[in-house]
């Protein structure tokens, strides 16, 4: 880099400027795969990714299918974006009902955090069969607060991840000006979440 250069930071207030750090960095010319697609708002103003996964597409081009089990075999896509709600303790949001938990009716999202887990742990390893080495692949996460316990989805992440073959390249805090969505109600027993993850992982050789 040269001194003129702007050095790319961890941490912005824009998920646009951490997508183009993130494609500057590990994913030029843009992302192959997005299995968790929703409306697109991912890519405003930046190349779709050719290969478009939802379970419940919204729009024409995206194919109908779980994060966990893609129709694709080893070496189909070269990197994967991975965006899943995650927002637990949902109950009356999860059925989309107008009115009811404004986020959750736009996104979606998990009865409980083992759901949640479950989630990522399996698409996780579905990446991991089809992406092959040299690899990227791109999750974004929060930690929350569930049932008044803090869960760092994050670590969690990067240790499945690790244990199935990726190595964790780069890390990327999207800071928010105000507080991240959550189930946090009631007296106050932690610190605010303001801020959520994209983690980029590389898909490393196999252990024998």
């Amino acid at each position: 880099m040269s001194n003129d250069a702007v050095a790319l930071r961890s941490v912005y207030f824009t998920q646009s400027e951490i997508l183009d750090a993130i494609e500057s960095l590990h994913c030029p010319g843009g992302f192959d795969a997005d299995v968790t697609y929703g409306n697109g708002s991912f890519y405003k103003g930046r190349s779709e990714p050719r290969l478009k996964f939802d379970i419940q597409p919204l729009s024409d081009g995206v194919v109908r299918a779980d994060s966990g089990n893609l129709p694709l075999d080893k070496g189909d896509a070269k990197s994967i974006m991975f965006d899943p709600p995650f927002l637990t303790y949902v109950r009356a949001g999860r059925d989309h009902k107008a009115g009811k938990v404004q986020m959750t009716a736009r996104f979606g999202g998990y009865w409980n955090y083992s759901d949640l887990q479950e989630h990522y742990c399996a698409t996780i390893s579905e990446a991991a069969r089809v992406l092959d080495v040299g690899g990227i692949f791109v999750v974004k996460c929060q930690d929350i607060i569930h049932n008044h316990k803090m869960h760092c989805t994050h670590a969690m992440v990067i240790q499945e991840a690790q244990s199935l073959g990726f190595r964790l390249r780069d890390l990327f805090v999207l800071a928010a000006k105000h507080r991240m969505p959550g189930p946090q109600k009631g007296k106050q027993r932690h610190a605010r979440i303001f801020h959520s993850y994209f983690l980029v992982f590389e898909r490393m050789k196999d252990k024998p």
